[in-house]
């Protein structure tokens, strides 16, 4: 079952104001779910349709009527017969039939046989029109009638159809939006009227239906012609299975109804029927907030879903967010988002969706930025419910920071800050998890010095921290660190395959120099830095604060860029390096004097791309780390994409793909697997058939829960192309899922 409301794809944020989506002459479409542009594709269906009613003909330039006709006669004192290829051209509209009657005294025409009407946005033909001009006004009635509406690919036929310049009216009316011809769907109604002055449609006894079979009725509809108009949404339709024993092949029911409470403010209420655990009923809300005396521009957005009595579990299962984005000033923002669930269960047993997840974050964030004087300010709060067996972790309650940025002549930069963080922990007051203040300044000084040839940036960085913590003893530590980054600029023009090319080469030499200082016993957020190629010449080893380590090292390292000379295009990017540890200390503890090699290799030729960086162990000729993918990519619906990494530890391969059996049909999947532990982490698989009318989709889910566990959600989506689908949310899954394919089925 489909509904027939123009609302699906609204917007509401801050810097958005509610669009008015349809026009007078467009007025059909305000039964329509989506109003897709039409777009030129070089893959799968074409959709590009030129043909018309009739030759389209330009409207004429003055307001005099242009008549052209084989024969005419006088048949009394005002008024004219005109037979044989009849036109009348005016800068209103175009008439033309076989025989047309002209009475100057009313301004009448009235045409018979083969007639056909265009004005500036649709066209009809027909058996019989009257046309009156009337001031500024052109009153018509058409019997009989074809219509077509040439830009927004509306068409269809109607028994009579009347034009009093604000009110129209079509009977016995049947429309769609596939290409002319093409009636695989199409929507009845015993009549439509739209009237511009009030900004109503009213439709009686509607049916749409698909490949002859009626899916929707209606006996009475009304909408507004421009704006948001209430009324029902397509429902969704899926299957699941339950992570309880014997209650596999489940399905669920979504119906939605949208409320259009005000130009700047909506809801959404909807009720989704999941068969093994009851209807829960969701809610959401949205509200832009005009500027006022207190504050600019803002958004507000609350989001409920509530089951009353889980069947399986007899428990209240619950979902509440809401977020508010507000401006307060030119400089200053106001960010407040909550998050919170029944259970840590519940997205795996009702919702089926973020079951990756390992927590929900709610916070405050008040930030003051002043891009001219270069100052930031903020104010930061979290807190996390924990889901999906996920582990807890330190959160800021709150955070204070505010830094300042100071830039001098010739490339002198100095950068001031201090921030000062409460931290908390669910397990807090441990002998691993301690908790409490960190009050961290830092002063930055660097000097960028460059020309064509070659660039010299000196760094200095002084820090001081302070930790105030609960149930130990305070602990401080002051430290600075130097360094020296350089690069020497070389290029050639070299000629390969037949392609001019410039070759650039740049050599890179840095030095990092940090004291060693004890690191206090506590760790918030600091963890150990991967030997990247830029994380080598960060001369950090570790992310965060609290973990600083001991640096006397100088980092090597070599860039090459292959470059088309006329397009600009990157084909080869090769980088290398290397760090030499002065002190021989390393982040695991080691006294190896060097670090892994860092190598990066990406490439880009036409259709394909190769994208490969690893971290190679010169010591036990091994790789440590690896990133790999390859891709061949003829267009979103043709292409595939492998994948390997290597964290040290784990293995996992990815591959990802969509091709078209035939120009109608194409499938599509990805897999995301550990190699490791020989597990299939996520998995993804499809068949889509696409017509210039409508789409079907089969889209089937599975995700690993742990504990040899597996979500399994299918969806099924139809699309009414330029009316409704049946499962908006599924294009948007499926792009997470699958990268690189296009996943949206109502392109017309």
């Amino acid at each position: 079952m489909l509904a027939i409301y123009s609302l699906v794809g609204v917007k509401i944020n801050e810097f958005e104001k509610p669009i008015a989506r349809m026009k007078k002459p467009l007025a059909l479409c305000s039964l329509i779910l989506f109003s897709a542009g039409v777009s030129a594709q070089d893959y799968g269906v074409n959709c590009q349709d030129s043909r018309l009613l009739f030759p389209k003909q330009v409207l004429s330039n003055s307001d005099a009527l242009d008549v052209l006709a084989e024969r005419s006669e006088i048949t009394k004192s005002d008024t004219y017969l005109l037979t044989g290829n009849v036109s009348l051209n005016s800068r209103d509209y175009y008439l033309a039939a076989d025989e047309v009657v002209i009475k100057k005294s009313d301004k009448t025409s009235t045409a018979k046989g083969q007639v056909s009407y265009q004005d500036h946005e649709l066209m009809f033909v027909g058996d019989r029109a009257v046309v009156k001009k009337q001031g500024d006004r052109t009153y018509t009635t058409l019997e009989q009638v074809k219509f077509h509406y040439p830009e927004s690919k509306i068409n269809g036929q109607a028994g009579q159809v009347s034009n009093d310049g604000t009110e129209q009216v079509f009977d016995s009316v049947a429309y769609s939006l596939c290409p002319l011809g093409n009636t695989d769907w199409q929507m009845k109604a015993d009549q439509i009227t739209l009237n511009s002055d009030t900004n109503r449609g009213v439709a009686s006894d509607v049916v749409v239906e698909f490949l002859g079979v009626p899916v929707f009725y209606a006996p009475h509809h009304e909408w507004v012609l421009e704006g948001r108009g209430s009324g029902f949404l397509a429902p969704g339709f899926g299957s699941y299975d339950e992570s309880v024993a014997g209650n596999d092949n489940n399905y669920q029911v979504r119906i939605p109804y949208y409320f259009n409470i005000a130009p700047d403010r909506d809801f959404l209420l909807t009720l989704n029927q999941l068969s093994s655990r009851g209807s829960v009923v969701e809610g959401k809300y949205r509200q832009l907030i005009a500027a006022n005396q207190y504050t600019d521009e803002g958004r507000f957005e609350i989001e409920g879903h509530y089951l009353n009595e889980d069947d399986i579990t007899n428990n209240k299962r619950w979902l509440l967010n809401s977020q508010v984005d507000l401006a307060l000033n030119a400089n200053t923002d106001l960010s407040i988002s909550t998050k919170r669930v029944s259970d840590q269960n519940y997205f795996k047993d009702i919702a089926h969706t973020n079951t990756s997840a390992s927590a929900l974050n709610s916070h405050i964030d008040l930030t003051y930025s002043d891009d001219e004087n270069n100052l930031n300010a903020a104010v930061f709060a979290e807190s996390e419910q924990l889901i999906n067996g996920g582990s807890a972790k330190y959160t800021r309650a709150p955070e204070l920071s505010i830094s300042k940025g100071f830039a001098g002549l010739d490339g002198r930069q100095m950068d001031l800050s201090l921030a000062s963080t409460k931290f908390k922990h669910k397990d807090g007051n441990t002998s691993d998890k301690k908790t409490g203040v960190r009050t961290h300044a830092q002063a930055d000084f660097s000097r960028s010095i460059a020309t064509n040839a070659y660039s010299l940036t000196p760094k200095l960085s002084v820090s001081t921290t302070d930790y105030a913590l609960d149930n130990a003893a305070d602990e401080s530590r002051s430290i600075y660190s130097a360094g020296l980054d350089s690069k020497l600029f070389l290029e050639r023009e070299i000629n390969l395959f037949g392609t001019d090319l410039i070759q650039t080469l740049t050599p890179r030499l840095a030095y990092n120099y940090t004291p060693s200082k004890a690191d206090p016993s506590v760790n918030f957020d600091s963890e150990s830095k991967s030997n990247s190629y830029e994380g080598l010449f960060s001369g950090k080893k570790y992310t965060g604060i609290d973990r600083i380590g001991k640096a006397n090292d100088l980092t090597a390292g070599l860039e090459s860029d292959f470059i088309d000379e006329e397009t600009g295009e990157t084909y080869l990017s090769l980088k290398s390096a290397q760090t030499f540890y002065g002190d021989a200390i390393t982040t695991n503890g080691g006294t190896r004097k060097y670090s892994d090699i860092a190598l990066s290799a990406n490439a880009s030729f036409d259709n394909f791309s190769f994208n490969n960086s690893l971290e190679y162990d010169p010591e036990t000729n091994k790789i440590d780390k690896r990133d790999s993918s390859m891709s061949y990519i003829l267009n979103p619906r043709k292409f595939l994409t492998l994948a390997h990494h290597y964290d040290g530890t784990n293995k996992t391969a990815e591959i990802y793909g969509a091709y078209p059996v035939t120009q109608n049909i194409h499938v599509f999947a990805g897999v995301n697997r550990s190699v490791t532990d020989s597990i299939t982490n996520k998995e993804t698989t499809g068949i889509a058939y696409e017509s210039c009318c409508w789409a079907l989709r089969l889209a089937h889910f599975k995700k690993y829960m742990g504990n040899n566990d597996y979500d399994y959600v299918t969806n099924f989506e139809l699309v009414l192309k330029g009316l409704a689908t049946t499962s908006p949310s599924l294009a948007r899954r499926l792009e997470d899922e699958v990268p690189n394919y296009l996943a949206d089925l109502d392109n017309l």
